[in-house]
């Protein structure tokens, strides 16, 4: 099992866009990122993400650390965008502020302000209430254009609340040629989830 911190809810954080530090030691152009990657396998590892959340995710995507969210992606399916960067198939997990105290509408501004690029003012999104860990959740599929490829992807967007009133995010990402290959991939992390913010766990 590998450990990394999430850290501290500040500013909501990039979604779909990583940190440009968290993986400017990895990948420093476009090039990395390729139209076809290795499939997801069928071997899962477990990872412990700033002592909250425990998730497991196909045994060949990389853990790429960020500030306040961590992704997880197979090589070729990560690397910039212009100054940004980005990733194109995986897994996305980190916090945000819920400044508005409510779910709803604090993931409706993150979606607009940190999912979508470019966003219109007159999109609207439809969510699916779920269970996430041990809570419930809000649920939401979204198609959109690719900042890297060009291409259509498919995003889901998963929302819950922390005991602290933040947001806790995962954001599911894959080309739509690629979405049956990925379909039961995501279901198997979503069923992996656990939710650690008690005073007292046991681990």
């Amino acid at each position: 099992m590998t450990q990394h911190p999430l850290g501290r809810p500040a500013a909501a954080i990039v979604a779909v866009l990583l940190s440009v530090a968290a993986v400017a030691a990895q990948s420093r152009d476009r090039a990395l990122i390729r139209d076809a990657v290795a499939p997801p396998s069928s071997e899962f590892t477990s990872y412990l993400e700033g002592e909250l959340v425990r998730v497991s995710v196909p045994s060949n995507w990389r853990e790429l650390p960020g500030w306040n969210a961590v992704t997880f992606a197979p090589e070729g399916a990560y690397g910039n965008a212009g100054v940004k960067s980005v990733f194109t198939h995986g897994l996305a997990v980190g916090l945000a502020r819920n400044d508005k105290r409510d779910l709803r509408m604090t993931t409706d501004d993150f979606i607009a302000s940190d999912v979508l690029v470019p966003w219109s003012p007159r999109r609207t999104f439809e969510y699916a209430a779920v269970t996430i860990g041990d809570r419930p959740g809000l649920h939401a599929v979204l198609m959109h254009v690719s900042e890297a490829t060009g291409r259509l992807e498919r995003i889901e967007i998963f929302t819950t609340l922390l005991r602290n009133g933040t947001v806790l995010y995962l954001l599911a990402v894959t080309p739509r040629d690629c979405v049956p290959e990925y379909v039961d991939v995501f279901r198997r992390i979503m069923r992996s989830i656990e939710i650690l913010d008690c005073d007292v766990c046991v681990r």
